[in-house]
């Protein structure tokens, strides 16, 4: 698994630091290969309503989900969990990403999400080039590591990252200023500020139109939140209850 990255290219000195130390440790997850024995092999359902108290972080992780320095930083993002839902909030402008490379499924068609907003970024929008989000689930395909077309942001296999958006347009597969070879940005809901939705997306016909190649297995996941050039002081929030791949 590598580091995805979407938005503005990043002149700031601190940015590209950000990059570079992130980009090792998504290195250093890809590397740890999950037991072929393991259940997690065909893991397809993550339930994010079975917490029962505790550290959010052990919870996450008994779930698949790594950690870096950044994640952990709570004056940048808080992670907090009730027995309905992980909770995801930006305090400030942030870029976080929270890998799990133990979701590996040769046979899946779609992906069924529960989820919902509490606070979107202000001024958010990919039709408008601001491409940020209270909440983006990225699924990974195969390990073919395809060029970012980006100097600062690594190489990455496919991806499909889904959010909801305040107004951009359901089911438009957007590109950022990265990936244009492997890498779409859609749409799946503009619920309002806490309202709990199901999304449910055809991962496998979806991956044929945009990539037109044939489709790997899937090879991960991660959350993620971008606020980075977000208005209101990069303020966000965002809940999920539950992923699910349903099988051809």
């Amino acid at each position: 698994m590598v580091i995805v990255l979407n938005g503005s290219v990043f002149p700031e000195e601190s940015q590209q630091a950000e990059i570079q130390e992130s980009s090792k440790v998504a290195k250093n997850h890809s590397q740890e290969k999950p037991d072929n024995n393991s259940n997690q092999q065909e893991r397809s359902l993550i339930d994010f309503s079975d917490y029962t108290g505790g550290s959010v972080y052990t919870w996450l992780e008994s779930k698949g989900f790594c950690f870096n320095g950044r994640t952990k930083d709570h004056r940048t993002i808080k992670l907090s969990a009730n027995e309905n839902a992980l909770i995801v909030k930006a305090r400030q402008p942030t870029r976080v990403f929270i890998f799990n490379n133990s979701v590996i499924l040769k046979k899946f068609s779609k992906v069924k999400i529960e989820w919902g907003i509490i606070q979107y970024p202000k001024d958010a929008s990919y039709a408008k080039n601001n491409n940020n989000e209270a909440l983006m689930v990225y699924i990974f395909f195969g390990d073919v590591r395809l060029s970012s077309g980006c100097f600062f942001v690594p190489d990455s296999p496919y991806f499909i990252g889904l959010f909801l958006s305040k107004k951009d347009e359901i089911n438009r597969p957007y590109t950022g200023r990265c990936f244009d070879e492997g890498g779409r940005f859609v749409c799946l809901g503009n619920p309002k500020p806490g309202e709990t939705v199901i999304s449910e997306f055809d991962l496998y016909r979806a991956f044929q139109a945009y990539f037109q190649d044939a489709v790997p297995p899937i090879s991960g996941i991660s959350l993620a939140v971008d606020t980075s050039s977000s208005g209101d002081k990069g303020k966000a929030g965002a809940f999920i209850k539950r992923i699910e791949f349903l099988s051809k």
